[in-house]
């Protein structure tokens, strides 16, 4: 489904042409054929990132628009996110082959993939190579090598490659998984008046101090934006109350003196699952990739 690279298409167009200006109105369809993009106009209009300039259909860039495009391009150039994000997309890509019972070509295939782009552009060659590489070595697929080519023919996932796929982890998550930051007490709670956790539980304690200043502010931005972005999501009444609910606890939790990492790890999750409704726009998927960032950062 192509929506969100037009999206972003358009999008970058007006921004690249107004030059950052607000009032400059931009003629998207001199470059743009209305039968093919029209409908990707209207979703950007309809989420806040462009407004329309005059009846002709020219369009100017919202603040919002602004600032998801700086976003969007400083993503881009993080290198250490490409990579994590292409890693799991040929994981997730070999996965939907392992469920038809059948297997790709070669690894050749994956640029034909709409698993091979992040947020809208697509992986170089070099990094596809440098990603199978790395999961070569940890074991987590497998496939016939050819001299003088350094793609896999018949590739398919290993058992590890399967339950990496299915633990729904980062791939580096899932091979090197966070050590927690201090001991970790299993408390059987009876029936406690200062802490209701139900009677007869297993209740598990963690020492969650000295979290890293950026990993907050990271996940600070993820719920600011977030909320920003409410009206815009195409959202139902109760679903647009719920991101504000969420989006609200998690900006107190992470201002709090004593922020607890799991629960802003939770609170971080549920948000991003709030907001995969609208993953389909181009605000929508801005910030859920803000989200899985944040939620990588808080997890690690």
């Amino acid at each position: 489904m192509p929506s969100v690279n037009e999206d972003f298409a358009i999008l970058e167009y007006v921004y690249d042409k107004a030059e950052r200006d607000l009032d400059r109105a931009v003629d998207v369809w001199s470059d743009f054929e209305p039968d093919d993009w029209g409908a990707a106009a209207r979703r950007l209009q309809q989420s806040g990132l462009l407004e329309m300039a005059s009846m002709a259909g020219d369009y100017k860039i919202t603040p919002l628009g602004l600032h998801v495009v700086t976003e969007l391009r400083a993503k881009r150039r993080n290198g250490p996110a490409r990579m994590e994000a292409l890693r799991l997309g040929l994981v997730q890509w070999l996965y939907d082959y392992y469920l038809e019972d059948v297997r790709p070509e070669s690894t050749k295939d994956f640029h034909s993939s709409e698993k091979d782009q992040y947020l809208g552009f697509p992986f170089r060659g070099q990094e596809v190579l440098r990603a199978l590489s790395y999961m070569l070595s940890n074991g987590l697929i497998q496939g016939v090598q050819v001299d003088q080519t350094d793609h896999l023919l018949q590739p398919f996932l290993t058992p590890k490659g399967l339950d990496c796929a299915e633990s729904g982890k980062a791939v580096s998550e899932f091979l090197n998984p966070p050590s927690s930051n201090g001991p970790t007490f299993n408390v059987r709670i009876d029936g406690s008046q200062n802490v209701v956790v139900g009677t007869q539980s297993d209740f598990t304690q963690n020492n969650t101090s000295g979290i890293d200043p950026e990993v907050l502010a990271r996940v600070a931005h993820f719920a600011n934006v977030a909320r920003q972005g409410i009206a815009s999501y195409g959202l139902g009444e109760d679903q647009q109350v719920e991101v504000e609910q969420i989006a609200q606890e998690l900006e107190a939790e992470t201002a709090a003196d004593a922020p607890d990492r799991g629960r802003l790890g939770r609170l971080t999750d549920r948000l991003v699952a709030a907001i995969a409704p609208a993953a389909g726009s181009a605000l929508g998927g801005m910030v859920m990739a803000l989200g899985e960032q944040a939620a990588h950062a808080i997890a690690g």
